[in-house]
């Protein structure tokens, strides 16, 4: 089994697999125009002789912050260890760009607590909660776990975060 960064001709595979697991819930739901866009955040895993096993992304927000996204594992390569391999090359490019802090909102956040992040209140990540909290369905009944890995970032750059209708001071 091997990571590698993902191609666009990767984009249906990848699309394939977080669909199957957006209608319940565990992921949410990305089309595929998002995901050809974003290809280049993305990583692949395949087995040995090249079949699709999973993906992960990583969303750069700035040398502050990073974040581990859409993470999954096709349902027969789980626990073969794919997950763990989507997560450490991904951890590895953001050390590679200089991240001081890795964050990710999760559901199995003891996967990750394995992968040295541990748990965090959501206002200490304001660029997360600006890109992408205040217009997901589930802002107000949200319930996944922040994570992060790293020292968390004393800035923000893409503006005021609003978490049920409050604003978020920023960390100075």
């Amino acid at each position: 089994m091997f990571t590698r960064k993902a191609r666009l001709q990767d984009a249906q595979s990848v699309y394939d697999l977080i669909h199957s697991l957006s209608g319940d819930g565990t992921l949410l739901p990305r089309d595929f125009a998002e995901i050809c866009e974003n290809i280049r955040d993305f990583s692949v895993v395949e087995s040995s002789d090249g079949v699709f096993l999973g993906c992960g992304a990583l969303h750069l927000y700035g040398t502050h912050l990073a974040e581990v996204r859409s993470i999954v594992v096709n349902p027969d390569a789980k626990g073969r260890g794919a997950g763990s391999e989507l997560v450490n090359a991904l951890l590895v490019e953001a050390e590679t760009h200089g991240v001081g802090c890795v964050c990710l909102f999760t559901r199995i956040p003891e996967f990750f607590l394995r992968h040295g992040f541990r748990t965090a209140e959501r206002t200490s990540i304001p660029d997360k909660i600006y890109k992408d909290c205040q217009c997901c369905p589930r802002l107000n009944a949200c319930d996944e776990v922040a994570m992060v890995r790293g020292e968390l970032p004393n800035v923000a750059i893409l503006g005021p975060a609003v978490v049920n209708d409050e604003l978020v001071q920023l960390r100075a």
